[in-house]
């Protein structure tokens, strides 16, 4: 027979594990806009890479907004290493620095969708679970 209290302990657990499908489906989101500001990223110095010195250049600032500049052509550009630190380095250094990074995300976004999946099937097992044993303490307690 079905306990009510088991039964009260297992929906807390299903209240549990949506929070948690929330706060990973949040985090994912989070990556993917990493990601895109990565390639983003990427393209503007690949155009950047490719201009002459003197020509304009329409370089995006995020918000689908874009800067018109004068290119001053320099085979250097200022990259962000962590921790507040910055570094002029080559383009082609640049490029591989922003490409490595975007890899390590791409893996955390397959983790967390891995983690999501996981949770989904934990998720909709335990709910059927719940269901069938909320029908059977019903029906027992139509049969008292």
């Amino acid at each position: 027979m079905v306990n009510e209290n088991e039964l009260r302990e297992k929906m807390m657990v299903l209240e549990t594990i949506k929070s948690q499908i929330g706060v990973v489906e949040e985090q994912k989101e989070f990556v993917d806009g990493l990601i895109e500001d990565h390639e983003m990223a990427r393209k503007t110095v690949e155009s950047y890479a490719g201009q002459e010195d003197g020509e304009e250049m329409f370089i995006p600032v995020g918000g689908n907004a874009h800067v018109i500049s004068t290119v001053k052509k320099s085979d250097r550009i200022l990259v962000k290493l962590g921790a507040d630190i910055s570094a002029l380095t080559e383009i082609e250094k640049a490029e591989e620095i922003m490409e490595k990074r975007k890899k390590d995300l791409v893996q955390t976004k397959t983790s967390l969708e891995s983690s999501l999946n996981r949770l989904a099937q934990e998720y909709q097992n335990l709910e059927s679970e719940v269901q069938r044993e909320y029908m059977e303490l019903q029906s027992g307690m139509l049969d008292e």
